[in-house]
């Protein structure tokens, strides 16, 4: 396994963040490994916008105060949680101790690591001691006991291999194909010539694709492409908001407006332009609820 690390100390806080390939046995299922850890002396709230990936969150510091954008329900606390591919994005918070892994999945994971279909999961966060019992409580306990991230970031990968052992569940290879081409172009294939491609027809494929990723080909296709568009937004040296939406295959800059917002809940120039003093991610006040 590789690792990436990076970290900041200042007064007021101190944050680190590391990143870490799972073992070759995992690929299939996990595409990496991230720990953060963070000290500030204020509450910390932020927003994270619907990802093209599973995510896996392992807290081990304050629990995170999460609710989605947009609803009228309060804020729910969570430890260690599973995000699928819901289209809401989110508010987090916590109180100043941040201590947590983050696990990228594959959507056909979901089947295999925790029994379960991926549509479920499409409706907001699911604490995984709903999917993992007391097992969820003890994986926490212990990785809050180990003092390196490289042995976290071993205990954890044991934890998913013993998981992936466990269970018979088989992905789709045509499924995974699908997705895999739908990343490589940015979202900006016909769903038609996906299936066509399979040798399926459109109606068998948008079925056995939801049945493995929990969302449609086409929404799965949308989000990838705002993901692409959040990645030029935000690189080294970012884009023009035009140039993005027709990088990405948006039919005109206001398509792509309302499907960033849609996405975030803010305009693409007020997240461009929003940071933290030092300290990574976009504040969740930006956004108009």
């Amino acid at each position: 396994m590789n690792q990436r690390q990076e970290s900041e100390r200042s007064k007021s806080y101190t944050w680190e963040h590391q990143v870490e390939t799972p073992s070759e046995a995992l690929k299939n299922w996990v595409c990496a490994y991230r720990g953060y850890r963070e000290n500030t002396e204020q509450p910390i709230c932020r927003l994270e916008v619907p990802k093209d990936r599973v995510i896996l969150i392992l807290g081990f510091g304050d629990r995170l105060h999460i609710h989605s954008v947009g609803s009228q329900s309060p804020a729910s606390q969570y430890a260690a949680f599973v995000a699928g591919l819901g289209a809401n994005p989110l508010i987090t918070e916590h109180s100043g101790v941040q201590r947590c892994l983050e696990i990228e999945l594959f959507p056909w994971a979901i089947h295999r690591l925790f029994d379960s279909a991926p549509a479920e999961f499409t409706q907001g966060c699911i604490h995984l001691e709903d999917l993992w019992g007391a097992q969820a409580h003890q994986l926490l306990e212990h990785l809050s006991e180990v003092p390196t991230w490289q042995g976290r970031f071993a205990l954890v990968n044991r934890v998913l291999l013993e998981k992936v052992a466990a269970s018979h569940a088989i992905p789709r290879p045509e499924i995974q194909w699908a997705w895999h081409h739908l990343e490589s172009h940015g979202g900006c294939v016909p769903i038609g010539q996906l299936a066509r491609t399979i040798g399926w027809s459109d109606r068998y494929f948008a079925a056995r694709f939801r049945e493995q990723v929990g969302i449609t080909p086409k929404a799965a296709a949308r989000r990838i492409r705002f993901n692409h568009a959040l990645q030029l937004l935000k690189g080294d040296n970012p884009m023009g908001l035009s140039d993005i939406a027709a990088t990405c295959g948006y039919s005109d800059q206001s398509h792509f407006a309302r499907e960033f917002r849609l996405f975030t809940g803010c305009s693409a120039k007020v997240y461009q332009q929003a940071h933290f003093a030092g300290l990574p991610g976009i504040p969740g006040h930006i956004v108009e609820e």
